[in-house]
């Protein structure tokens, strides 16, 4: 859960900076949140797309710097 929450303020600061920036337009920003909420509610891929977010923040907190 604490995962799903984390990725999804990182998808939505990038989104809002690409907004600011004028590399997307708010009509791609909805687009995108569409799309993510439809993949995510899939049956096949939405567990995979977590397994797969899981399993990069478990590599990501095990590096040592």
């Amino acid at each position: 859960m604490a995962v799903d929450v984390a990725v999804l303020l990182i998808l939505g600061i990038v989104i809002v900076f690409m907004c600011r920036d004028g590399g997307l337009k708010a009509g791609h920003a909805v687009v995108c949140a569409v799309f993510g909420l439809y993949l995510a509610g899939t049956h096949n891929v939405g567990p995979f797309a977590k397994d797969v977010t899981a399993s990069v923040a478990g590599l990501l907190s095990g590096l040592r710097l």
